[in-house]
Formats: C-alpha cells, sequence, structure tokens
C-alpha cells in the first residue's frame, strides 16, 4: 500500500493508483471533462488540475499517480482559481442557449459552473461560431459543433469500445472540431453511445430532440428486451408517452453503454398491430368473442385431443419471462399432457431424438453462470459460431475493452464477418454446423495441414489454446438451426473435458439473440426437460405425428416453419400474443397478452443471471395477463389452479428449481453442483478424419445465410420505426468479387432456389467468403419466401446479379 496526505487526511491506496481514483474512494469529489472510467486517459481539459506540495505545476488528477508520501490540495486558492479561469475560457466561446438545449438539467458543464464557476466574466468578445445550423451525422445523431468542448469522449468511445471510428478531430488549436473523417460516418453503427458519454448538448438524440426535459421523465429501470446480453437500461416516460432509453454508469453489465437496438428500439412498444380482444374463427372468418366463450373453445377442444390421444404442441417466445414460462410448460404438461414444448421456432436442429440430452449435458455439466467480465479476463478468448457484434453488440464491446490487456488473444470463428476480427489473432469464415468438426481438428493431439482455410486455422488456433491457462468459450446459437446440432453439442461438451483435464480453466457461455432462451430453458420449456433441468420421465411424442392442437404464445411458427406446406397449419391454432402476425391471421383462436414492457418479471441472461424485467406501463385495463390465461383455462378443464401471481410463482420456482436465481456464489457458480439426471457420455467422439470442406458453394451456387443484424431482432425489433428506418430495406450482403465498391453501385441480386426467387439490392462486404450470402431474416420473412425455410440449414441458393433498378423495390 501507499501512503498519502490528501486534503489533510492520510489514506492508503494500492500501487498505481491515481489521484483522481483515490479521490473519489475517499467520497472527495474532484470535476472532469475529458475523463472516463472505460476511456483511454486523455488529461486535455485540466479541470482536474490540483496542486502537489513540492512540484511547480498543478497535475492532472486523473494521470498523476500517486507516490510514497505526496501531500495534495485539491480545494487550494490556487486550484479553485485554476478551475475557475478553466470554466471561464470554456464559456467564453460556449453558446449559452440552455433553455433550449436537450441537455438542459442533466449537462455537466451547466452543473460544474454552478458548482465552481466564478459569476462572472472578463471575456466581451463575440463568440466563435463553427456552424449556423446543426449537423445530422445519421438519422439518430445530431451535432451542435458550437456546444463542444473538445473533451474527446465521443471520439474515443467509438474508437476504443465500439470500434466504428466513425468520429475523429479536425483541424487543430481554436480550429479544432469534431466530425466524421472522410467516408468514416457510412461505418457508424448508430448506437448513440457518444451521446450517452458527451458532457454538454453536443452530440444529441433526434428521437428524443425537443420532446420533454429531464425533470418531466418518470423513469423505469428495466432490462433490454433484443437480445440475451440482459443490458441495463432506464426507460423514460413524459405525461403516459415514451421518450427515450437511457443507460446509467453505475449500473448492471453494461454500465452506460447500449447498442442501436437497446438505446432507440424502445419506440417498438407503441408500433406493429395490437391484438385488442378475443377472436374465434366461425365460418372461417376472425370474429370476437368474450374472454369466457374462447376459454372454453379451447379447453373443449383440448378435452378432445387428450381422449382420443393425439398430439398437443406448445410454442413459447423466448421473449417471455421465467414465470410466466414456468407456469406454461404447467399448462402444457399438467393440464393438456404434452412434453411438446419448444421455446425458438428456429432451433430446429434440437428436434433430433439425442440433442436436448446433449444441451442440457452441456448447460448443467460446464456452462459457467458467471459474470461475463469475469471470463473475460481469460488470457484467451474463444468465439466459436457467434455473430457478437450483429447480435449482442454490448458483449462485443465489452470483449473489445477486455482485449486491451497485454497478452490476452482472441479467436474467431464465425459465419459472418465480425467486428472484432480485426482485433483477432486467428479467424475463419465458418458455416453454421461444422462447429464440431472444427472442435474436433482442434483437439486432435496431431492437428493436420493440408493447405485449406479450416485446418490452417485449426493449426494456430489449436497452439494459441495449448499456450493459454484460461479459456473463455463463448459460443452462438446458430448452430441450433442446424441438423449437426447434436454432434455440436457433443463436441463442445468434449472440448469442455478435454481442456479441463488439461488444468485449464475454462469459461463457457452462450450467447443467445434473444434475451431469455435460457431461462425458459431453466424452467422447463424443452422437450423432455422438467424445471431446473430435470429429466421429465415422460415419453416425447413421435415427432412424425401431426400435430392436432397447436398453443403458441408470442412466438410466430408459421412464419419459421422450416416444412412449409398447404397443410403446414394444424387443424386447431391457438395464438396467443400481444400483436398479429402470419400465425395470429391463420388461428382458430386468437387471444391477446401484454406486451414487452407491460409485464414484470425476470429474464435469466446469457451469464445465468436472474434479472428483474419492470414494466413500464400497464396494459390495458381488460387485458388479461398469460398466466390469468393460464389459470382459466385449467380450470375450465377441471385441473385445479395455476399460479397466476409473480411472487406465488417465483415460491413455486424456487420449490422446484432451488438453484433458480444462484449466481456466481460458491458452489453455486456452476450448475454442476446439483443433482441432474444427464450423465456425460461415457465413449469419446472420434476426430473427423475428412470434416467438410465447405466447397459445395461457390460461385453462381453459394450458401444463403440469415439472422440479426445490428437494426433487427426478431418482430419486436421489426415494430421500432427509428430502427426499420436506419435499416434501408432488404439486401441481399455478399463478396461479389475483386474490384472497388463503386464498381457493383446499382446491382442487384437474385437468389434462386426450388422454383421461387428472392431479388434485393447488392451491399457488398469484401470480408465475406466467396461462398456464402446474407440476408437479414426478417426481409426473408416479409416477402413470403417460404423456400428459405428449406429443412436444411444453411440453404443453398443459385446467386445471379443483374443491372442497376429501383433499389426501393423487392420481388
Amino acid at each position: 500500500m501507499v501512503t498519502c496526505i490528501f486534503d489533510g487526511e492520510t489514506i492508503e491506496v494500492d500501487p498505481g493508483t491515481t489521484i483522481l481514483t483515490a479521490a473519489r474512494q475517499v467520497g472527495s469529489e474532484i470535476p472532469t471533462f475529458c475523463y472516463h472510467a472505460r476511456l483511454s486517459l486523455s488529461a486535455s481539459c485540466r479541470m482536474c488540475l490540483v496542486e502537489v506540495e513540492g512540484r511547480n505545476k498543478l497535475e492532472p488528477a486523473c494521470a498523476t499517480v500517486i507516490a510514497p508520501d505526496m501531500v495534495i490540495h485539491s480545494q487550494s486558492a490556487r486550484v479553485v482559481s485554476t478551475r475557475q479561469d478553466m470554466l471561464e475560457i470554456l464559456l467564453a466561446n460556449h453558446p449559452l442557449d440552455c433553455p433550449v438545449c436537450d441537455k438542459g438539467g442533466e449537462c455537466e458543464l451547466q452543473d460544474t459552473v454552478f458548482k465552481y464557476g466564478k459569476g462572472d466574466s472578463r471575456l466581451f468578445d463575440p463568440k466563435r461560431v463553427f456552424r449556423e445550423t446543426d449537423i445530422e451525422l445519421n438519422k439518430v445523431i445530431v451535432f451542435n459543433a458550437n456546444r463542444c468542448i473538445q473533451c474527446q469522449r465521443c471520439v474515443r468511445v467509438c474508437e476504443e469500445i465500439v470500434g466504428d471510428v466513425a468520429l475523429g478531430t479536425a483541424e487543430r488549436g481554436l480550429d479544432s472540431e469534431i466530425t466524421g473523417v472522410g467516408n468514416s460516418l457510412k461505418d457508424c453503427s448508430h448506437c448513440g453511445n457518444c451521446i450517452e458519454v458527451c458532457p454538454v448538448g453536443a452530440l444529441m438524440s433526434i428521437p428524443y430532440r425537443y420532446q420533454a426535459r429531464p425533470w418531466d421523465l418518470a423513469k423505469t429501470e428495466t432490462i433490454c428486451g433484443m437480445c440475451g446480453t440482459g443490458c441495463s437500461l432506464s426507460v423514460e416516460f413524459a405525461g403516459g408517452t415514451f421518450k427515450r432509453v437511457k443507460s446509467a454508469p453505475d449500473t448492471g453489465l453494461n454500465k452506460e453503454l447500449l447498442c442501436a437496438k437497446g438505446r432507440f428500439g424502445f419506440d417498438a412498444i407503441d408500433g406493429g398491430r395490437r391484438i385488442e380482444q378475443p377472436m374465434i374463427r366461425k365460418n372461417g372468418v376472425l370474429e370476437p368473442a368474450s374472454w369466457d366463450e374462447a376459454i372454453a373453445c379451447i379447453a373443449c377442444k383440448a378435452w378432445e385431443v387428450k381422449e382420443r390421444q393425439g398430439r398437443i404442441q406448445g410454442h413459447i417466445s423466448p421473449r417471455q419471462t421465467n414465470e410466466t414460462g414456468f407456469v406454461f410448460q404447467h399448462l402444457m404438461r399438467r393440464v393438456f399432457e404434452t412434453q411438446d414444448i419448444h421455446s425458438s421456432t428456429r432451433f430446429s436442429g434440437l428436434h433430433a431424438p439425442d440433442a436436448v440430452t446433449a444441451l442440457a449435458r452441456l448447460v448443467t455439466g460446464h456452462m459457467q453462470r458467471r459474470p461475463l467480465q469475469e471470463l473475460l479476463e481469460a488470457d484467451c478468448i474463444f468465439l466459436l459460431g457467434a455473430n457478437i457484434t450483429e447480435e449482442n453488440p454490448v458483449s462485443g464491446y465489452l470483449i473489445r475493452s477486455a482485449m486491451k490487456g497485454s497478452g490476452k488473444r482472441l479467436i474467431i470463428a464465425s459465419s459472418r464477418p465480425c467486428g472484432l476480427d480485426l482485433i483477432a489473432t486467428a479467424t475463419l469464415r465458418l458455416l453454421p454446423g461444422n462447429e464440431g468438426d472444427l472442435l474436433s481438428r482442434l483437439i486432435a493431439e496431431t492437428p493436420q495441414v493440408q493447405g485449406n482455410p479450416t485446418d490452417e486455422f485449426a493449426h494456430r488456433a489449436a497452439g494459441l489454446l495449448a499456450g493459454s491457462k484460461h479459456i473463455a468459450l463463448l459460443i452462438g446459437s446458430e448452430f441450433m438451426r442446424s441438423s449437426k446440432a447434436t454432434a455440436c453439442l457433443s463436441w463442445i461438451e468434449q472440448a469442455a473435458r478435454h481442456f479441463g483435464a488439461q488444468g485449464k480453466k475454462l469459461g463457457l457461455q452462450f450467447l443467445f439473440d434473444r434475451p431469455n432462451q435460457l431461462g425458459l430453458w431453466d424452467m422447463g420449456c424443452l422437450a423432455g426437460v422438467a424445471p431446473g433441468w430435470q429429466n421429465s420421465q415422460t415419453p416425447l411424442p413421435i415427432s412424425d405425428d401431426p400435430v392436432d392442437l397447436h398453443y403458441v404464445l408470442g412466438a410466430d411458427p408459421l412464419h419459421n416453419n422450416p416444412h412449409p406446406a398447404p397443410d403446414a397449419k394444424p387443424p386447431f391454432l391457438v395464438v396467443h400474443s400481444s400483436h398479429y402476425s402470419k400465425s395470429a391471421e391463420q388461428a382458430d383462436v386468437l387471444l391477446p397478452a401484454p406486451s414487452y414492457g407491460e409485464e414484470g418479471g425476470t429474464y435469466t441472461n446469457n451469464e445465468g443471471r436472474a434479472q428483474s424485467l419492470r414494466s413500464v406501463r400497464p396494459p390495458k385495463q381488460d387485458l388479461l395477463g398469460a398466466r390469468q390465461v393460464f389459470n382459466l383455462i385449467s380450470g375450465a378443464m377441471g385441473q385445479g389452479a395455476l399460479p397466476v401471481d409473480a411472487d406465488q410463482v417465483r415460491d413455486r420456482i424456487a420449490a422446484e428449481y432451488p438453484g433458480f436465481g444462484q449466481f456466481d456464489q460458491g458452489l453455486g457458480r456452476t450448475m454442476a453442483a446439483m443433482d441432474y439426471p444427464w450423465q456425460e457420455a461415457d465413449t469419446l467422439l472420434q476426430v473427423v478424419e475428412n470434416p467438410p470442406s465447405d466447397d459445395g458453394g461457390t460461385g453462381q451456387r453459394r450458401y444463403l445465410l440469415s439472422g440479426d443484424t445490428l437494426f433487427q431482432s426478431g418482430q419486436l425489433a421489426a415494430r421500432s420505426s427509428v430502427l426499420s428506418s436506419l435499416d434501408k430495406g432488404a439486401y441481399v450482403e455478399m463478396n461479389p468479387g475483386a474490384g472497388p465498391e463503386h464498381a457493383f453501385e446499382g446491382l442487384r441480386v437474385t437468389l434462386s432456389a426450388a422454383g421461387q426467387s428472392f431479388t434485393a439490392p447488392l451491399k457488398v462486404n469484401h470480408s465475406f467468403d466467396a461462398k456464402t450470402v446474407f440476408v437479414p431474416e426478417r426481409f426473408l420473412r416479409e416477402h413470403g419466401q417460404d423456400f428459405l425455410s428449406g429443412v436444411e440449414y444453411p440453404w443453398r441458393v443459385d446467386v445471379a446479379l443483374s443491372g442497376s433498378g429501383d433499389p426501393s423495390e423487392t420481388e
């Protein structure tokens, strides 16, 4: 420890501690503008200057390390006078437009001037005007150059955390101005983190601009519903109307970081076409009905199917809460007497007989329920099959920050280009489903090098992993859409055992693109798995048997049907959802439900942490919650009451799943500390001698990938008008070959398969390989291209480029 005297008080700090950090530890405030805990030091604003005895000049507290016996004064007359001078200089050219500035009431400059300013000025020259009008950097961020105080926070957060390098500084001295450099703004991910860290009103949110004042806003702390990272955010309303989303610098794993979906996509709460009342299909037409009539219709049909031993299937959206998921599986198992329960419409690979068993072994035996930041302390981070910067952007930010440590290595094997590729030690473009084949090569005692990219990557990555003592293995979920899901899960388990046997510390977590996928599995919303990952001990239905009654909660399975056919719709379809969808339009019984943001509960994020999801506004007065509806159905079928109240449900969860909510606590750090019926495989898998070469897609025939993007996350993001405006319509992203981007301007791409086609403008990305193309899932579904829901993912399509046309037209 190092001892020093700070403002007359003797304190002890760790070696290497700066004066600013020490001051905050003892509760003393030193003003700053350029300093930010997440960013590199700038020491340019000079607001944190302090006096150190024995030194002639004042020292910046943010950049000065405490030395033994140092005597520091943060409130001396010299320091106070210097702060006043610095504020006077800042205000010399800063426009005094606080009444119209969106930052008014939460401006760091305003607060600092009130607290430390001298109250008058000696400067009377006209204020410098950089620009007469504000600059719209994009559709969500506007820049007022005249208010900028050149703290450089926005530039640093963009480069160091987000990795976009969209902002920079032009000119020097008094002419310095923050701007987009060259064509850099085209790479902006619209995350808005520059708005969050800006201490003044220079960078502002266009959707929020002139909408409200901070003191008029009612705030609710909740959890983002876009992906499984589990970011904390504050949703703010004024007069009952949604205004904006912010994030607190001391809350959640994300602190104040958010992606575009999290920051600008909450207007989805008011988007889309709501289902407002129960409806029953009569004579081929959905007609309004009472709750009692709809409940009786469902109960009657369920009894009929049960009596003739028909098949009942349940689908629940991974955006439903743990509490709702727990009662849903009770409705399915104990009232409808079915084990046919699914919580993702896309993971068709989990329908294979042994896939769920392999998943359960992995989750209960090897997955770490620990903070992501703790896993990222590993000396080697391995991203396997995860398109992280598109689907889990904030997790990507945290990895980028973690890679600042010396000696750390990053390995990436993903189907799409990753925003972290440039800082990775080894990268590979890998088709979904081939993750198991790659792991087979990595853990082989003598990896073969045959001159192809997969073997060369495996050889290099195996060496990096062998030289690491602590490995973080972060796995995407895209392979679960493939028929190879079972093999991939088994190889992941075997790789975990392999590294453990070598004495390496391994942290394994999934990266889900939906907010509560893990939580619903924990609750038993998985075929053959009871709450707490117990074996349900009940035979599963034969997958080839037709479904007689399909109960859908919040999902849209007909929009994601892997086997499109005229008879794809089951004889009786119940859709219980907040908004209309393809499935809702074909329902026999349609039930309204609260939307995201209208009902509280818990989500379990990718870390395994159960987080509080709070309601930001109540649902309509006559709208029943999902658990209330389940209880009514159970009563109508004479099966007794189901729990409805959230606290009551959580008590039932704790009784059936004692480990629920335990996180990073002693033996509870891994689920392996509990008793589970899933035994590890007795035999080791054999190394794949000749893994698939991925050569099936070249030239005019390629593999089609699909999924989320920076602005899309399933049905929820599609309802956001702001995110939709950022997406600019349908496109096909691919590497068209050598040549500058302008050579491909105006070209369109037609994808063909099974007699159908899809045409959209070309988006050039030379980081894709020559075997794949990518189309966001939303556009494929919206344009009704059912051929893209073929049996095997990724799909094979014929690719044809054509001349320029109307870029807004998509066939």
